[in-house]
Parts: structure tokens; sequence; C-alpha cells
């Protein structure tokens, strides 16, 4: 009789050695970093875009092509020279990006983006561009408002039609009428919508577009992106917000949410939820980990964003 306890309390220590090897796996961090970087060179353009058409003198890396067209108060190309010494905001590569826009007169109009060679994912897919991002100078509180969607991203390879933006007055109110969508504050809510709502607070000083307060709220995914548990990785941010010029490392507040389910189904396989802080250190703390991510529990995890 000794023989088959034997048998079973070795087979119960290989089954749990199993089970603690299963909640090992290290935090999956990549949709959160795509959602955050993409959110970010969307508030730079954002930023430029509105200093542009409200007639702002522009640094010499920005030129801006103006244009008419029926309808609207103003519209034209705007080219931005992605440099080390002018940087995308939280990315290293050289390159140029044009923003093709109309604009209303009354503080409110919608950009196509083209990042061209620039990197934005750091990844297998690459984010060309983004074909409908309307923008808002919300006058009252003093900022800007913008978002962009999952079905306004373009992935791989894209075209220079992007820059022959042409809407209808009611379509180009459509647009802008997508800002008074309702923001969640419900990372389970959030995680998704596909949607990433931006308000970015340019603190009196309209073209240092680095000194710009950036709050994101919103979640879903960027692109597709695989766990190596084979599950799919989707992630939200509530609140997230940075400031380039006071930390080029990590958002200073705020707090996000990754989660990975099983593909194909609803299955949880875990859930990682982070908060961010002032610390420029270039990490962030997990508050909650759950099934294969339990053991990371309370760590800081670098997020290698620059």
């Amino acid at each position: 009789m000794k023989r088959p306890i034997g048998y079973a309390f070795l087979l119960l220590i290989a089954v749990s050695c199993g089970v603690v090897e299963d909640l090992k796996q290290s935090p999956e961090l990549e949709p959160l970093e795509h959602g955050f970087k993409s959110s970010a060179a969307i508030a730079y353009c954002a930023s430029i875009a509105n200093a542009a058409f409200k007639g702002y003198e522009l640094p010499s890396y920005i030129s801006f092509d103006a244009d008419t067209r029926e309808g609207y108060a103003g519209a034209g190309v705007i080219y931005v020279s992605a440099n080390a010494s002018h940087p995308m905001p939280f990315n290293n590569a050289v390159g140029d990006i044009a923003i093709a826009a109309l604009w209303n007169g009354n503080q409110g109009g919608v950009m196509s983006i083209i990042f061209g060679d620039i990197d934005i994912l750091s990844a297998q897919y690459k984010l060309y561009g983004i074909h409908t991002v309307p923008f808002f100078y919300d006058e009252e509180n003093d900022r800007i408002i913008t978002l962009f969607a999952e079905q306004d991203i373009v992935i791989g390879e894209g075209s220079d039609t992007l820059l022959s933006i042409n809407l209808s007055k009611g379509k180009f109110d459509l647009e802008l009428e997508r800002l008074e969508e309702e923001q969640s504050d419900d990372v389970f809510v959030a995680v998704t919508q596909n949607v990433w709502h931006i308000s970015v607070d340019q603190r009196d000083s309209p073209i240092n577009f680095y000194d710009d307060d950036v709050t994101v709220n919103g979640g879903g995914q960027i692109a597709t992106v695989n766990s190596k548990s084979g599950g799919v990785l989707y992630h939200a941010m509530i609140k997230t917000k940075f400031n380039y010029n006071e930390c080029q490392s990590n958002p200073i507040s705020g707090s996000a949410f990754v989660q990975n389910f099983k593909a194909g189904s609803v299955l949880d396989l875990g859930t990682i939820l982070l908060d961010f802080h002032s610390a420029c250190n270039g990490k962030a703390e997990i508050t909650l980990a759950t099934g294969k991510y339990l053991r990371a529990n309370g760590d800081d995890v670098m997020l290698n964003w620059q």
C-alpha cells in the first residue's frame, strides 16, 4: 500500500511545481506600450495642428503648407521633422511626419496623419498612420481634446492618399461629435472599447510641444499581440498622465491594465494592474496580478518606453 501513496505524493509534487511555474510568467506589457506610444504621438500631432491653425510662429523643424477648402476656415498639410534634437515624445526614431487637416475656425479640426518611416510600435507591426483624428480646443478648461479609435488606424503599408483629407461638412461635424463620447474610468470597460481619449494641457506655452501635460483614458488593441501562453493581450489606461519635459522614462501618474484572454474564448488567463508614479525611474508598480502573472504581485516592472 505504501507504493501507490508514494506515487500519488510524487504526482502531487509534480503537478504543484507545474502550477507554480504556470504562475511565474513575466508581465507582458507590449500592448500597453503600443497604446501609450500611439497616444503620445497623437497628442503631439494635435498640439502642433492646433498651433499651426491658430497662427502661432512654428519652430524651424515644422512647416505648414496652408491651403483653402470651400466651407472651411483653414486647411493644409503640416510637415514635422523628427530627429535627435526634436524627437517625437517617447520615440527616438528619425523621420518625417505629415499631418493633413481641416479647420472650422471655431477651435475644432480633423486631421489625418502619416508617420512615414517612424517606427511607433517597435514591433512586427508598423503603424503607418491614422485616417481621421478630431481635435478641439476647449477654451473653458484651456486644453486640447482629441481621440483616435482602432478603426482609424492604418497598420502595415499605406498610401499618401491620407494627405488628401476630404470631408463633407456633415462628416466633419460627426468627427467632432466623437469627442463628446463618454470616457470610462473602469479598466474592464475601457479594455474593450478600442478608443483612446486624450487631453492636452499646453500650460500657457502653445509652441513648446514637449511641456504639455497629457492625460490618456481608453484601451483595447492597437495591433494584435499574442501572449507567450497562447492568449491574446489587451490593455487599458485610466488617467495616465505624462509630461515629456518632466520625465522621458515613464508616465507620472494614473493606472494601466493588461488582460490576457485565451485565443478564441473569453477565458481570462491573467491580468496585471499597474500604478504610475512621479519618480522618473522608468518603472511602474504592479498593484495586482492574477492568473499566469500571479507571482508578479507587488513588483516594480521596468517599462523601457524611451
